[in-house]
């Protein structure tokens, strides 16, 4: 070509060696001139002889644009690294060492597009070139390409084994993620049902949720199953995963280290709901405990007032002053549950201050071996016995100061018998 698109006439049709007649070149080019593909004749010299409509629709250059092959180079190609790159490829090309060229061209309207070149050698030394626009095609493939490594990402970042099936659940193809420990499908049986390599009763409950995910096109509820590896039990999650053209996803996890959790959790849930019923029980018991306290209190309470009224009313002298008598109840530990006005005064503290402590603090018992608490609660609490002592008792008040008192000590019992607390009453002498 020489500058245009016209291609030289050269006769009409001409007859062949067998004596039947066969389309002339001018049919040819003409066929040449109106392919969807665009053809460029270059002869030895590298000169673009001429070119067809296709090649200026695709790239919008005209034979006028192009005279030679390092003219198509300068305009396709104008940044000069990218040049040496394709113009290496293209010696490839020419050598046979490559079957096409696959390179961005700068068109003419400066937009930049993906053409395929392919070469092919004809009479006279010259070359033809195929000129194809896979602009479109390229970045599909790119796109492919993008998301085929999202995908290798995300299945080398998941403990999983992935199985790709057919419709019977033959495994055409296995995947693995970096974490998975699954044993169940070596690559060796890839082409054999993945039904086959499991227990009878799981591969037939796979196989079930393998068709219906192919029927429904919708993904199976997870399946657990178990499977002894040396020696050891395992635990596993299938999810059967319906894809394009009847293939169906298998998706395989092993769970064990999440059954074993579940398992120490559920122990820890049991251990922690009878620490629970227990201390419940407990709490009741001393509930209970405490109720019987004071009732037997409060009967007790009531019957001393009634013995002192009673005494009182029979000597004629009710209202005659009677040295102040101070009352601590406590439970069986010798804690104070209840204190009366008197011991107030008696001790120096408030109610509010006594109630919860110990009593033997305030208990003192001189010219003997044994402290109060140790006497008092072995006779009181632990014997059940009453004690008197008009002797030897000290009453420890909260400034420190000791004071001499006459103590009573009574156990109070429960209708089982036993002992759950103590009245300790006491007279300044």
């Amino acid at each position: 070509m020489t500058g245009n698109n016209n291609i030289r006439r050269t006769g009409g049709d001409a007859p062949g060696t067998d004596g039947r007649e066969y389309p002339g070149r001018e049919i040819c080019l003409s066929l040449l001139r109106e392919a969807p593909d665009g053809f460029v004749l270059v002869d030895s010299e590298g000169r673009c002889r001429c070119l067809n409509r296709a090649f200026t629709r695709i790239t919008g250059y005209t034979g006028d644009d192009l005279p030679t092959v390092a003219a198509w180079f300068e305009r396709a190609h104008p940044n000069p690294a990218y040049r040496r790159g394709v113009q290496e490829m293209w010696q490839e090309l020419l050598q046979g060492d490559r079957s096409v060229v696959v390179a961005g061209v700068v068109c003419r309207d400066g937009k930049v597009r993906d053409i395929e070149i392919r070469q092919t050698l004809v009479a006279g030394g010259c070359s033809l070139y195929v000129v194809r626009d896979v602009t479109e095609q390229v970045a599909t493939e790119e796109h492919l390409r993008l998301a085929t490594s999202e995908l290798t990402a995300v299945i080398e970042a998941f403990p999983d084994l992935f199985l790709r099936l057919n419709a019977d659940g033959t495994i055409i193809e296995s995947r693995a993620g970096r974490l998975v420990e699954v044993s169940l499908v070596p690559r060796a049986l890839l082409g054999r049902r993945v039904q086959d390599l499991l227990p009878a009763e799981l591969g037939e409950t796979v196989g079930n949720a393998l068709q219906q995910a192919v029927r429904t096109g919708v993904p199976s509820a997870p399946l657990e199953f178990s499977h002894q590896v040396d020696g050891e039990v395992r635990h596993y999650e299938a999810r059967i995963v319906p894809l394009y053209e009847m293939h169906v996803m298998a998706v395989i996890r092993d769970i064990t280290e999440r059954k074993r959790a579940d398992q120490e959790l559920h122990r820890h849930r049991e251990h922690l709901e009878d620490l629970v019923a227990g201390r419940t029980a407990e709490l009741e018991r001393a509930n209970q405990q405490l109720q019987r306290l004071l009732y037997y209190i409060e009967m007790t309470e009531r019957r001393a007032a009634e013995e002192w009224l009673d005494l009182s009313a029979g000597q004629g002298s009710l209202g005659t002053a009677e040295p102040e008598e101070g009352r601590i109840t406590t439970d069986a530990a010798g804690t104070v549950v209840i204190v009366n006005r008197a011991a107030e005064r008696l001790t120096g503290y408030a109610g509010g201050d006594l109630t919860g402590r110990p009593v033997w603090p305030l208990l003192s018992i001189t010219g003997t071996d044994g402290d109060a608490r140790e006497i008092l609660s072995r006779e009181l609490l632990e014997q059940g016995r009453a004690v008197q002592r008009a002797e030897g008792m000290v009453l420890v008040r909260s400034d420190g100061t000791e004071v001499s008192i006459r103590f009573s000590g009574d156990p109070i019992i429960d209708a089982d018998g036993a002992v759950i607390g103590m009245v300790c009453t006491f007279q300044r002498v």
